[in-house]
């Protein structure tokens, strides 16, 4: 056998190995990895925005700078605020004065009943004495009838007097002046306006960083316009857009190699598969597709693959925003679910700093209804006004003057 036949042998044969080799790599390694380099950083941007409109007196932070969460960012003109906030003091101030009277008047009514009374015994009782002395014409006709009006005037006094009576009381029963629907619906004019003014003042919800900032000292800016936004560097993830012929044996739970062209490819990201879309990029684009159109044409399309990394991963090579990634999902693992089955597992986002929004303001009010409230009233401060139920009870001998009273209208009317 020649030189050059050996050599042709040997260098094909080393061509045969190395494909073999490459062969039983790609069927135990690489078929079981899908590829993409279309996939992006995203996380929360956080916007800041005013709940009411104003000028902007100061911006403590800018472009790029760490901020706290609770952290003071921008600060609007609180004159409008203060004013309204003494508004609502006075109203409020006004209003428990208000309260006040109406207990006091029904307390008014109560003595008032009493008067009612005794002067309609003093009316029964001169009727009843100008009845006798009329009977034996003692007095005359005319001093007679006016007896009988007096009569008649007093106990319809002393009805209308307890119709007062009541309406008063419907005011006042079953409240106190702190509980009062008047004072309460002042007192909510108080937190609001308390509230209004605690808003000037605008607080970063989360950690982050600061970015967007769009708005300089002495601009007005209306409600609900973003001023900057805050990016919370620990609510990072990536979106690897594979197409949906490689979405076939993705499952939820896949182990995830993830490059970032910032660190470089020395670095590996490791994440896993924690949500498939429910739909196509295009779907939610602002002119999705109209299928049945007859310009359409067939596009396979991406879908954004849902990959969360490891937090101290992150914490070590912090991530930003919209960086380009390359991404290698292992779609050996079989077992999980393309759909999840529960809602175990879901990003969970929150913030407090507006729990203390309202923090002083029922001590603030308690302090304007003390200091306006009648010291008189301090039983009914608190505790519920319930009065004792009035009974009018009327001497048997008024009963008898308005018996006799009758017989005499009809002997009058008889013809």
């Amino acid at each position: 056998m020649s030189k050059r036949k050996k050599l042709a042998i040997r260098f094909w044969g080393i061509c045969f190995l190395i494909l073999l080799v490459f062969f039983f790599v790609w069927l135990f390694y690489f078929r079981f990895y899908k590829y993409t380099d279309d996939a992006y950083v995203h996380g929360n941007q956080v916007y800041i925005t005013p709940l009411h409109p104003g000028f902007v007196t100061s911006i403590r932070t800018d472009d790029s700078f760490l901020v706290e969460k609770g952290q003071l960012l921008v600060t609007l003109d609180q004159t409008d605020a203060k004013i309204a906030l003494e508004r609502a003091n006075e109203a409020l101030a006004q209003t428990v004065r208000q309260v006040s009277e109406m207990f006091h008047q029904v307390f008014v009514y109560r003595a008032e009943i009493d008067l009612k009374i005794a002067e309609l015994i003093r009316d029964a009782q001169d009727f009843l004495h100008r009845y006798e002395v009329f009977r034996e014409q003692a007095v005359s006709v005319e001093d007679y009838e006016h007896a009988i009006a007096a009569l008649r005037a007093q106990y319809s006094s002393l009805e209308m007097t307890v119709a007062l009576y009541h309406k008063a009381l419907a005011v006042v029963q079953n409240t106190s002046i702190q509980t009062h629907p008047l004072v309460v619906a002042a007192s909510d004019q108080v937190r609001d306006a308390w509230v209004r003014l605690y808003r000037c003042n605008i607080y970063s919800p989360v950690r982050g960083l600061a970015a967007q900032r769009t708005i300089q000292v002495g601009m007005w800016v209306p409600a609900g316009q973003p001023l900057l936004s805050v990016i919370p560097l620990d609510q990072i993830w990536v979106n690897a857009n594979y197409k949906e012929t490689q979405l076939k044996r993705m499952r939820l739970g896949q182990k995830v190699d993830i490059t970032v062209d910032l660190w470089g490819e020395e670095h590996v990201f490791h994440g896993s598969i924690v949500g498939l879309p429910g739909g196509a990029g295009n779907v939610f684009s602002l002119l999705p597709p109209q299928n049945l159109s007859g310009n359409w044409i067939k596009i396979v399309q991406r879908l954004p693959v849902r990959v969360a990394l490891d937090p101290k991963e992150i914490e070590e090579h912090p991530l930003r925003v919209g960086l380009t990634c390359r991404a290698w999902v292992n779609v050996r693992k079989k077992k999980g679910r393309q759909v999840p089955d529960s809602t175990k597992g879901s990003p969970h986002y929150e913030t407090d700093i507006f729990e203390i929004e309202e923090r002083g303001d029922r001590e603030w009010i308690r302090q304007i209804v003390a200091e306006n409230y009648d010291p008189i009233l301090e039983e009914y401060y608190a505790d519920k006004f319930q009065p004792r139920e009035l009974v009018v009870n009327l001497p048997l001998f008024l009963k008898q003057a308005f018996k006799m009273d009758a017989q005499i209208q009809q002997q009058i009317e008889a013809p």
